[in-house]
């Protein structure tokens, strides 16, 4: 009888875990940018907070839901987010380079709009191919990728800190971990956010990018898993678009 009390009180930690670390699409998604728009120059972010950003240099084409952003010397610009710093964040997208990318000038996917800071998503920084540069309150972090090269082909890249650890994964699979060890630092809500350029709207990633979502929680890997299998799942329906109604089931 005790081990069975001992067992029914492991699983009920265990499961406790599980739903403390489910991401919940109403309350914990602090930015959706699924790149449907089709025309004009702002992105519309989809979840509850409504910010919008400016386009520039970027055109509509097919994407792995509904449509994506195509960035030719680009960007995607926001004023600072003006929301509460997370202590643990996901960010998630899928990105298509235009050529293979095994080295090179630098390339940053995801930056501040204006200052230095963290988080950041960068090609070729240091002598590095790819990495996760993240932070806690009290230190600079970086989590980098196992792979020799990236091909012009769709990637889906999810970054996840939590107050332990940082753990990046490309196409479902960890490619990468490193000790966080403090709360996230998230710099976006006072210095802005830039996607597919840095803050000197320089060093430009040309290629696509889709379904671009921050959440204030870190994912587990059947978080990844789960949201991955979604967006292939609406790809293979061949449905044009993803709306935030459809998210809140997730």
């Amino acid at each position: 009888m005790k081990k069975i009390l001992c067992l029914l009180s492991a699983l009920t930690f265990v499961m406790s875990c599980m739903l403390a670390h489910a991401a919940d699409a109403e309350t914990d998604l602090l930015i959706y940018l699924p790149f449907d728009e089709g025309q004009g120059n702002n992105a519309k972010d989809t979840s509850p907070n409504g910010f919008t950003g400016e386009v520039k240099n970027a055109k509509w084409v097919e994407g792995v839901v509904g449509q994506a952003l195509h960035f030719n010397n680009g960007s995607v610009t926001f004023d600072p987010l003006q929301i509460d710093e997370p202590k643990e964040m996901t960010i998630e997208f899928w990105f298509k380079p235009d050529e293979k990318i095994e080295g090179g000038n630098r390339i940053d996917v995801l930056y501040r709009l204006t200052g230095g800071g963290r988080p950041h998503i960068t090609f070729n920084r240091g002598g590095v191919l790819f990495g996760f540069y993240f932070a806690t309150q009290g230190v600079e972090l970086e989590a980098l990728t196992t792979l020799d090269a990236f091909e012009p082909e769709w990637y889906y890249f999810v970054a996840s800190q939590s107050k332990k650890t940082a753990v990046m994964y490309l196409n479902g699979e960890l490619d990468a971990e490193a000790q966080a060890g403090g709360d996230a630092r998230m710099d976006f809500g006072t210095q802005g956010m830039s996607i597919a350029a840095n803050q000197g709207n320089n060093n430009f990633f040309n290629g696509s990018i889709d379904e671009f979502k921050i959440w204030s929680v870190a994912f587990t890997a059947e978080d990844v898993k789960s949201s991955m299998e979604k967006a292939l799942a609406v790809k293979a329906s061949g449905k044009l678009t993803t709306t935030w109604g459809q998210l809140k089931s997730r």
